[in-house]
């Protein structure tokens, strides 16, 4: 795992550290600044693209800064697992200083996850930490649709994790877009194990213990608001716009 560059318009080169980048539709990277001057960074996993970039919350919110006047970059899921700590490899490897932090991280660093997939997110700690900072810990044994029993883990992490994350935002104003829960009963296209649900709510608190960032809580969700339990409808996009555009 190392440092991987990847073209970003305007600005140049930038990295991420990994094994390789995203492939999927929802690897999207836009802006409108130039040599690293930047008055917002919005930095997204999946659920800032949701099924498609048009209008998704990181269209929304990137349009509604330059109608504004100020320039912007985002980065939405440059890695598998976007997790707080792809977040601060990114902000230690590039020469960015941005005037203000929108990001949506925590939700995949708590959700399980099999074992051999939490690596990944073990070594992108690792990178900027060394050893003993993370782990993946036994959370639950899912039985799937096919009737394959699943052992899922999700990660644990060291208080110093916590401070480095608190680190950049009592540097840089940093926005935290918390996950809004979904209740067990609403019928979605995957069914999720109970360990999920339980997941949210620690995410969400995790976020809430970050010294200096600024939390925002959203309402809880239903089947119209998400498809699946994780990514957004367009009426879920615009719920969440309408709550965090008062805070741009």
């Amino acid at each position: 795992m190392g440092p991987i560059e990847f073209k970003c318009p305007d600005i140049g080169r930038l990295q991420v550290i990994g094994d390789r980048l995203h492939d999927g539709h929802d690897f999207v990277v836009k802006s409108n600044a130039e040599n690293g001057n930047v008055d917002y960074l919005f930095f997204f996993d999946s659920r800032g693209i949701s099924s498609k970039y048009e209008g998704s919350l990181a269209e929304k919110l990137i349009t509604q800064i330059a109608h504004s006047g100020l320039r912007y970059l985002l980065v939405c899921r440059p890695l598998e697992l976007t997790t707080w700590a792809t977040f601060m490899n990114f902000m230690a490897v590039n020469k960015l200083n941005p005037v203000k932090i929108v990001t949506n991280m925590g939700f995949v660093d708590f959700t399980p996850k099999k074992q051999v997939i939490l690596q990944d997110a073990v070594q992108q700690v690792e990178f900027l930490f060394g050893p003993a900072v993370a782990a993946s810990v036994f959370t639950q044994t899912y039985l799937s649709a096919s009737g394959e029993e699943i052992d899922l883990y999700s990660m644990c992490y060291g208080e110093d994790y916590r401070k480095r994350i608190a680190s950049i935002a009592k540097q840089i104003p940093t926005l935290v877009i918390n996950t809004p829960m979904v209740d067990k009963e609403i019928i979605l296209e995957r069914n999720r194990p109970n360990a999920f649900y339980s997941a949210l709510a620690d995410s969400n608190a995790f976020n809430h213990s970050i010294e200096s960032a600024r939390v925002v809580d959203l309402p809880d969700f239903d089947g119209l608001s998400t498809y699946d339990g994780v990514h957004y409808t367009q009426l879920g996009n615009n719920l969440i716009f309408e709550v965090i555009r008062a805070y741009l």
